[in-house]
């Protein structure tokens, strides 16, 4: 089922382009929950803690996230149990 629903580029079919993208990824939630997630994500070897920004207080959300031209969004949402 996976199959079907993502395809990724292998070999030398993946695009080669010049200019570099990035992904951003949006966490939102209460400031123990965010640093533990983040916590988790650094073990597992997935990110630096280091390259996640400052935590931003809500009203600030709304900047941090403005988007480009053609971008999308997609929200991962996921329970946890502490």
């Amino acid at each position: 089922m996976s199959d079907e629903f993502i395809s990724i580029p292998t070999g030398t079919d993946r695009p080669v382009k010049a200019s570099r993208r990035s992904v951003k990824i949006l966490m939102i939630g209460q400031p123990e929950d965010v640093e533990i997630t983040i916590a988790r994500l650094y073990h597992c070897g997935f990110c630096r803690v280091e390259d996640w920004s400052r935590p931003l207080p809500f009203s600030q959300i709304q900047e941090a996230t403005a988007r480009e031209p053609g971008e999308i969004m997609r929200i991962y949402k996921r329970s946890m149990t502490l």
